[in-house]
């Protein structure tokens, strides 16, 4: 196999690994989503204070309700 054959395999095999990864996290995302807004609606209709938060950069979103009396 020539040289130019085996960068462009590389470059496809790593372009399709990269949007396998993608799809796998904006899968995520969706799911964390829909887990998060049926806490975030009881949380309004309530009358609390929602509230977003992230550990780290890569993690997804945690949803909390903070009501005051």
């Amino acid at each position: 196999m020539n040289k130019n054959k085996r960068n462009m395999l590389i470059a496809i095999s790593v372009s399709i690994v990269i949007l396998i990864i993608g799809g796998v996290r904006i899968n995520q995302i969706e799911r964390n989503y829909q887990a998060n807004k049926p806490i975030l609606e009881a949380c309004i209709d309530n009358g609390g204070t929602v509230v977003i938060g992230q550990k780290h950069f890569w993690s997804l979103t945690s949803a909390t309700c903070d009501v005051y009396e």
